[in-house]
C-alpha cells in the first residue's frame, strides 16, 4: 500500500525538494562563513598596521596642566612620523609655537602600544588666543606604506578647570617641614 502511494514520480519531487532544502542551507552558511572569514582577515590587517593617536590630557595633580600623549595604538611598528601641518598654530609653553616643538617634529620609531608624554601647556601660565586647532601627521610602516591622519582639537573644554584643595604629596611635604622645624625648635630652643 506505501509502495502504490510512492511512485517514481512522488519519490523524484520529494527529493529533489529536500535538495532544494539542503542547497538553500548549504547556501547560508557558505556565505555565513564568507562574511566571518573577510571580517577576521579585515581584523587581522587592522592588527598588523600602525595606528596613530594624539590626545591631550590634564595633569592628573594639576588640572590646569594640559599634557599631549602621542600612542601608537595599532599592532605594527610606527616610523617616522612627522608634523605635516598645524591649522591655528597657537603658542604653548615658553612662547613656542606648536610647529616648533621639538618632540611633534619627527618621532622615528613608535612600538605597538607605546606612547610618549610630554607637557604642552598651562592654562595657568598661558592663555591662549585661539582655543581651536589641527595637527596633520604623516607616518609609515614596516612595509614604507604611507600613512596620513588628521586631528582636531577645542581647548575650550580645558579652559576653566580647577581643582579643589591641594594635592595630598604637597599637603605631606609640608606638614613634614613644619614638624622638621618644630623638632629643631625644641631641641635647639631656637
Amino acid at each position: 500500500m506505501v509502495l502504490e502511494f510512492l511512485t517514481m514520480e512522488k519519490v523524484s519531487l520529494i527529493s529533489n525538494v529536500f535538495l532544494v532544502i539542503f542547497t538553500g542551507v548549504l547556501a547560508y552558511f557558505t556565505y555565513y562563513l564568507y562574511c566571518e572569514t573577510r571580517r577576521s582577515r579585515q581584523h587581522q590587517v587592522m592588527l598588523n598596521q600602525p595606528e596613530l593617536s594624539v590626545i591631550f590630557e590634564p595633569a592628573k595633580k594639576y588640572v590646569s596642566f594640559i599634557f599631549i600623549k602621542i600612542m601608537n595604538i595599532g599592532g605594527s611598528p610606527l616610523y617616522n612620523l612627522e608634523l605635516e601641518s598645524v591649522e591655528n598654530d597657537l603658542v604653548c609653553y615658553n612662547g613656542k609655537k606648536i610647529s616648533e616643538l621639538s618632540y611633534l617634529k619627527r618621532i622615528n620609531y613608535l612600538r605597538p602600544k607605546q606612547e610618549i608624554e610630554q607637557f604642552f601647556i598651562s592654562f595657568l601660565e598661558d592663555k591662549p588666543k585661539e582655543m581651536e586647532f589641527s595637527l596633520s601627521f604623516k607616518y609609515k610602516d614596516k612595509k614604507n606604506k604611507l600613512y596620513q591622519k588628521k586631528f582636531y582639537f577645542d581647548f575650550t573644554q580645558f579652559y576653566d578647570m580647577g581643582q579643589l584643595g591641594e594635592d595630598p604629596l604637597h599637603q605631606i611635604a609640608k606638614n613634614i617641614e613644619k614638624i622638621e622645624n618644630n623638632i629643631s625648635h625644641f631641641a635647639t630652643g631656637f
